[in-house]
């Protein structure tokens, strides 16, 4: 645990600056051997939350190029948190690379601002441990609008959600509230490149039925979905280990003022 100084980072006591944390805002990243995927957007996206709760986005995009300073070789996830006392960073070992996730739709919607990161953590890794254990399995919920799972699909709990409906890539419609995915603005911009019809759309869960479905996030890329748990019966992920080695191949060492912490 490091607390933001202005200046920089330096070691806090974790007792008094636990879990139990007020988290206005949050924002974190994968660096693999100090290298990430549009660390400029998650600088921006953590900024926007911080000016949002009245808090300076100067010194959230500071704190956002200082937490790399700290992070050694390897595989790791920065996560900072922007709390009433400021902002907190903890470098966490990154998650085991998975592509693959079961899910399953969320018998509840727990979020209380589903556009800003933070706020409702907590809440979403109760959810979580409620429904693996209704499921049975490790899965991920599927957050759904509306007061039951019968809703329209607006993102996993930690994750983006897109699906590829024959050759055209499908996101929830604009105005399905979900958090502004940078995984998914990329992998948006790659298909828009590449010519790829891409569609925003309202979509229940049956009507994924049979396409290829993806979960997105910054930690572990592009996740198949390969069963979802009491919902349809979805497509083979035929395309998703081409797009995930496109998402490494654009890893970047990003360009800040002081050198990153010594590789050893």
């Amino acid at each position: 645990m490091r607390a933001w100084t202005g200046a920089g980072f330096e070691p806090a006591d974790p007792a008094e600056h636990g879990a139990n944390d007020l988290i206005l805002a949050a924002d974190s990243w994968l660096v693999v051997d100090g290298a990430v995927l549009a660390l400029d957007r998650h600088r921006e996206r953590f900024a926007h939350a911080a000016a949002e709760v009245g808090g300076d986005p100067a010194a959230a995009r500071a704190a956002v190029d200082a937490a790399m300073h700290h992070v050694p070789a390897g595989a790791w996830s920065p996560r900072l948190d922007l709390t009433p006392e400021g902002i907190r960073l903890r470098i966490r070992p990154a998650p085991e690379a998975r592509g693959t996730v079961e899910v399953v739709s969320a018998s509840r919607d727990p979020r209380t601002l589903p556009l800003r990161k933070g706020p409702d953590l907590a809440a979403l890794a109760l959810l979580q441990a409620e429904e693996r254990e209704r499921a049975g399995a490790e899965v991920e919920p599927i957050l759904t609008t509306g007061a039951d799972a019968g809703g329209l699909v607006a993102e996993g709990a930690w994750s983006a959600l897109l699906w590829w409906d024959g050759d055209e890539l499908r996101v929830p419609a604009a105005d399905v509230p979900r958090l502004p995915s940078v995984t998914a603005a990329v992998l948006l911009e790659l298909a828009e490149a590449d010519g790829v019809a891409v569609r925003e759309v309202h979509a229940a869960p049956d009507d994924l039925a049979g396409d290829e479905v993806w979960l997105a996030n910054a930690l572990r890329g592009i996740r198949v979905v390969t069963r979802w748990h009491g919902g349809p019966e979805v497509g083979r992920g035929e395309r998703a280990t081409a797009w995930q080695e496109r998402l490494v191949a654009l890893r970047r060492a990003p360009a800040i003022d002081a050198p990153i912490a010594s590789r050893r």
